[in-house]
């Protein structure tokens, strides 16, 4: 898996998860096919699990349960012989499964002819591949009816601002979560190169049937674990309140891919919710500036704390504000963060 995936990652929290998306990717790639895959990972991250049971078809968890005991009873590989080692478990805390579809309790008093019995009597419940997100904003699009004849583009203020200040044509450019294919068209209808993403299907075909420029292009991808995407070089990356519908370990692995992605000076325009939006803390809380609210996930970001986190992936802060001016709302203190950060 290492030869195939890369063999550049190490065995901190965040490599692992790291590696973990890149099964993931390698996996979905392959039962997309039609192929039936089996994988044998640590799957340590609650997340890693949520992600495959929602994006992968026929997705079967397997908990192959062992006393610590018992692990260390067997040792192998001798790993558990070793001090302050990097043993999942015992030196690094591990998010234990906690919906599998199967557990076996590998211990030694289970035949192996029953266990592997018990695997293939199971029927795995189809996946509608689409998660709590996708259906949200789905359901917005189609209320929305983009793509409707005589339809008018209408760029966000965001998009005017960066256009007229950093970016040039000919240059390319991917945005992140395109939406009803505002800003997309704009930037494309000023000569840039533009590849537009959305987790909306609706949104994506919809647009496809009207957005008709050779310089345009839009699919339907989940940004966050998509692999295929970032392996292209561009000059800008265009986030509008894309943040605000991950988490932010999925956000950590997202800053990772598009430090990578981007060419040198290149930069990254992101416009998302603040923690000091009136909104904030109303529903659920999930995580850390979370909360599901009307049956919507949205997350608000930190300005220090976004700064902090883009400064460590290699990026410089050229131009930062915080405010409730940007998209006013009747009635509403809507305030929101606006970012430039460029490759160092």
């Amino acid at each position: 898996m290492r030869k195939i995936t890369g063999n550049d990652l190490g065995y901190s929290k965040e490599d692992r998860l790291e590696r973990a998306y890149r099964y993931n990717a390698l996996c979905k790639l392959l039962t997309d096919q039609g192929i039936n895959v089996i994988i044998c990972t640590i799957a340590m991250f609650d997340e890693v699990r949520e992600w495959n049971r929602k994006n992968i078809e026929n997705y079967i968890e397997v908990f192959l349960d062992v006393e610590l005991e018992v692990l260390i009873k067997r040792n192998r590989k001798g790993l558990y012989s070793k001090k302050g080692g990097s043993i999942v478990g015992v030196d690094i805390e591990a998010e234990y499964p906690k919906t599998p579809d199967i557990i076996i309790k590998n211990n030694g008093r289970t035949s192996l002819k029953k266990a592997v019995q018990e695997i293939l009597n199971y029927q795995a419940a189809p996946s509608t591949g689409n998660n709590c997100a996708q259906e949200y904003w789905d359901q917005y699009y189609a209320e929305a009816g983009i793509g409707d004849n005589g339809i008018i583009f209408k760029e966000s203020s965001f998009a005017h601002m960066t256009f007229q200040k950093y970016m040039e044509s000919g240059k390319d450019l991917i945005e992140l979560g395109c939406g009803n294919g505002d800003d997309s068209v704009y930037f494309a209808k000023n000569g840039i190169n533009v590849l537009g993403i959305d987790s909306s299907k609706i949104a994506i075909e919809r647009l496809q049937d009207s957005i008709h420029l050779d310089n345009c292009t839009l699919i339907c991808e989940d940004f966050v674990s998509a692999e295929t995407i970032y392996q292209t070089q561009y000059d800008y990356c265009y986030s509008r309140y894309t943040l605000s519908e991950i988490t932010e370990q999925q956000e950590i692995h997202l800053f990772d891919k598009i430090s990578h992605m981007l060419k040198e000076k290149g930069y990254f325009f992101i416009e998302t919710w603040s923690v000091h939006d009136e909104k904030y803390g109303l529903g659920k809380e999930i995580e850390k500036n979370a909360f599901i609210y009307d049956g919507h996930y949205r997350r608000y970001i930190d300005l220090q704390e976004l700064e902090v986190k883009l400064n460590k992936v290699g990026f410089s802060i050229i131009f930062q504000e915080e405010s409730d001016q940007f998209t006013p709302k009747k009635g509403e203190n809507a305030v929101c963060i606006r970012m430039v950060a460029q490759k160092v």
